[in-house]
């Protein structure tokens, strides 16, 4: 009989973080610059439209939220 671990269902991901800490720092400085009062709205509404050529391995705010 053979032996299989019990799984919860639950499939994990271990994606690699694809920005730099260069470039979490440069956005969290560039937050703390901009007229935005909170981090999210920042970073969906800002960094999403317009700063997808300056960093292109942008990850979603719940990952970035976990980087920091």
């Amino acid at each position: 009989m053979e032996k299989h671990p019990i799984s919860s269902g639950f499939k994990q991901r271990n994606k690699p973080f694809r920005l730099s800490v260069s470039e979490v720092m440069t956005i969290v400085i560039a937050f703390h610059q901009s007229e935005y009062r909170d981090f999210k709205t920042y970073y969906i509404h800002f960094v999403y439209r317009y700063l997808t050529n300056e960093f292109p391995e942008l990850v979603s705010y719940t990952r970035m939220l976990k980087f920091m």
